[in-house]
């Protein structure tokens, strides 16, 4: 059943570990599913697309030799609206990407690209949420 569900899955990287996090499960449905991978990472000018290219061929080089058939695109712009894009333009039956779970102020003044992704998505959209800081860990951050 899966398999005729999802063909395409959509995975944003922004170059975080909690990113990388989502596409090991995505990882794991393409492999349930046998769904084409489709990696994006979108950058706020052209400044930054050669890196951004050059760090999605390598996540693509270990991707296939863990047998996975995956894309890669690099898109330039607002972060929720070019993910939302890249999914229609691929055809992407499903979006796996990460929160990063913040609250209160910084999430006013940041926004949640993942809030937004899943309200204008054509898809289904999995989240896959940060794991929880150890509290001693937690107050040193806020330090």
């Amino acid at each position: 059943m899966a398999s005729a569900m999802y063909k395409t899955i959509l995975v944003p990287l922004d170059g975080s570990g909690l990113a990388e996090l989502a596409a090991v499960h995505a990882a794991e449905l393409s492999r349930l599913a046998s769904a084409r991978l489709v990696f994006v990472r979108v950058v706020p000018s052209g400044k930054e697309v050669r890196r951004a290219a050059d760090y999605l061929f390598r996540v693509n080089q270990e991707a296939h030799y863990e047998g996975l058939r995956t894309d890669g695109m690099v898109k330039k712009g607002d972060p929720a609206e070019q993910i939302v894009l890249a999914a229609a333009d691929t055809g992407a039956n499903m979006i796996v990407l990460s929160s990063h779970g913040r609250t209160g102020i910084s999430r006013q003044v940041f926004g949640s690209v993942a809030e937004a992704v899943v309200r204008m998505a054509p898809c289904p959209v999995m989240v896959v949420k940060a794991p929880p800081v150890p509290p001693d860990e937690e107050r040193r951050q806020t330090a």
